[in-house]
């Protein structure tokens, strides 16, 4: 992606789960070591607790660094952390970023919020994970790019297996995620340009998934990769 690190200063946490925000020790420490001085970091309430539980347990680690020459601000200073209680005050805050954001509350099992990013030419929306919800179809309309969880695709670990475990965890996620075709009924009634299908499970039928997608929403699709990076092109 060639997107240095420290040159991220904000960031948006949809949700709280550890298949998202594992690597944030990472981000925060690797970034601020290259150099970033200050961060903003927004997501749903806990993301506070979860940040300055980060910097405790590497209060040792982060002390050295700042013992031999590197400035605290990034990470000690100059870091603001807000928590979304009103969806409304993303908007308040907007004139402090290059672009309008707004976020949306969708449906999952913990507090998770989709984002909207919009400025002069283009508008990208990144659905969190979420249950089909009219919540997303509003905040995607018209957008360039929808981003949309599409963590049902049929894949070959957990759809028809003999293992009941696993036979419970893909009923469980039924209530909590969408399909490729469900995410496409969103991307078609939003109107976008753009359907980026995402957070797949292992081993999932491509092919299929984009079929399925298909069928209902004529613009264009992706299958969304790892460290995938897509252009925005408008007519």
């Amino acid at each position: 992606m060639n997107i240095p690190p420290e040159s991220i200063t904000d960031l948006f946490i949809t949700h709280l789960h550890s298949d998202h925000i594992l690597g944030y020790g990472q981000f925060l420490l690797g970034g601020w070591a290259l150099g970033r001085r200050k961060l903003r970091v927004v997501g749903p309430k806990g993301i506070k607790h979860y940040h300055n539980t980060m910097v405790d347990l590497f209060k040792e680690d982060i002390n050295y660094r700042i013992s031999l020459g590197r400035s605290p601000r990034g990470i000690l200073e100059n870091v603001e952390l807000i928590e979304i209680e009103d969806e409304s005050e993303i908007m308040r805050r907007h004139k402090e970023w290059p672009v309008t954001v707004t976020a949306k509350k969708v449906v999952h099992n913990v507090p998770t919020y989709a984002f909207r990013f919009e400025d002069r030419q283009y508008t990208v929306v990144h659905s969190g994970d979420t249950a089909p919800t009219n919540g997303v179809v509003d905040l995607a309309q018209e957008a360039d790019l929808l981003i949309q969880d599409a963590c049902l695709a049929v894949n070959a670990v957990y759809k028809n297996t003999p293992n009941s475990e696993l036979q419970r965890i893909w009923e469980a996620l039924q209530k909590e995620h969408c399909s490729p075709a469900q995410a496409a009924d969103i991307a078609q009634r939003a109107n976008v340009k753009t359907l980026v299908l995402t957070h797949f499970l292992p081993k999932i039928d491509e092919e299929r998934a984009r079929q399925e997608a298909s069928a209902r929403f004529g613009g264009e699709i992706i299958i969304g990769q790892d460290l995938q990076t897509i252009s925005i092109n408008q007519d």
